[in-house]
């Protein structure tokens, strides 16, 4: 009987802890917070788009949103990006923060470095994943001894959302981000 008493006692235990959602694992080397006024309740947002640039089919944006009520105001880079089909048309913004946008910055410079330099014998790929999962990389290609910088954006349908640049748009687009830092 105390056997039977036991092992029910540990089937219970068991199904109870089966029930609980395991933790949530985050990783301590980023710092992205989201946008802190964009989440408040109960007051009201003003959110502000001002265009910076176009690169490819992105649209390039400063978005200043600003809380009314204590006119507490935060900028972040925008990344737009929209598609069409056939009786669907769909717009979607990313967002990168200041801090990451600095390391973008750096990483597309040493990615520019990189393919001034010669090349080895070697297929080489780099890539820069932001924290909304914007993908900027370049792959350099030893069969064609060339290199190919790509933005990829996530979650884009019907395969538009890759959008390739050689070398020297890769230079605009340094340029085109230096710039919206210093507006941030």
């Amino acid at each position: 009987m105390k056997n039977g008493i036991l092992l029910l006692s540990v089937v219970l235990c068991t199904l109870a802890n089966a029930q609980t959602a395991p933790p949530i694992i985050r990783n301590p080397l980023t710092t992205y917070k989201g946008l802190k006024i964009d989440s408040r309740k109960g007051t009201l947002i003003e959110k502000q788009t001002v265009d910076f640039a176009k690169f490819k089919n992105l649209n390039i944006q400063k978005i200043i949103t600003k809380d009314l009520s204590d006119n507490s105001a935060e900028s972040v880079l925008g990344i737009m990006y929209e598609y069409e089909t056939f009786d669907h048309i769909s717009k979607k913004t990313l967002t990168i923060e200041k801090t990451e946008l600095s390391k973008l910055i750096h990483a597309l410079q040493i990615l520019e470095q990189k393919e001034k330099e010669a090349q080895s014998n070697k297929d080489t790929k780099y890539k820069f994943v932001t924290m909304s999962n914007i993908e900027f990389g370049g792959v350099y290609s030893e069969k064609l001894k060339s290199s190919v910088n790509y933005i990829k954006m996530p979650s884009a349908p019907y395969g538009q959302n890759l959008n390739e640049f050689n070398t020297d748009e890769l230079k605009e687009l340094i340029k085109i981000l230096k710039k919206a830092e210093q507006e941030l």
